[in-house]
């Protein structure tokens, strides 16, 4: 059991990071409060987050690495991007209709419930489409 300097919480071991260079060699801070103070850096630094992963994106042995990770993907899920190519075609035929996001009616994404399924689709802006799959948006 270790207590968090952040929250004052006691808790187990396992929800500190660990730290080498601590002595108890785990971090000071609890998991939850180390994401916190990491989304509100972020939040407040925004501005120059956004430039450096543009100049990062720019880097060609990043670039590789991120073609090479999407063959990979593609190839080990061919009916995800079956399905989405289909869903591209569709639109651009005209035998699909790209709607407003159902939660907000912002500009929304084709969202695949199930993709051996491919022209069933949910409209969902990029936020609540990321909500959507437990991920978190800033």
């Amino acid at each position: 059991m270790k207590k968090c300097s952040k929250c004052s919480t006691t808790q187990p071991l396992e929800d500190f990071y660990k730290h080498s260079q601590k002595r108890s060699g785990y971090s000071e801070k609890c998991k939850e409060c180390a994401k916190k103070d990491a989304r509100e850096n972020y939040a407040k630094n925004r501005e120059y987050y956004s430039a450096y992963e543009k100049k990062r994106q720019q880097n060609p042995i990043r670039r590789q690495k991120k073609l090479e990770y999407q063959r990979v993907m593609r190839a080990k899920h061919p009916y995800k991007d079956k399905a989405r190519h289909a869903v591209s075609n569709a639109l651009r035929d005209g035998r699909l209709i790209r709607l407003p996001c159902e939660v907000c009616g912002e500009k929304a994404q084709a969202h695949h419930d199930d993709y051996s399924k491919p022209l069933d689709v949910r409209w969902l802006c990029f936020k609540h489409h990321r909500e959507y799959h437990g991920q978190t948006v800033n």
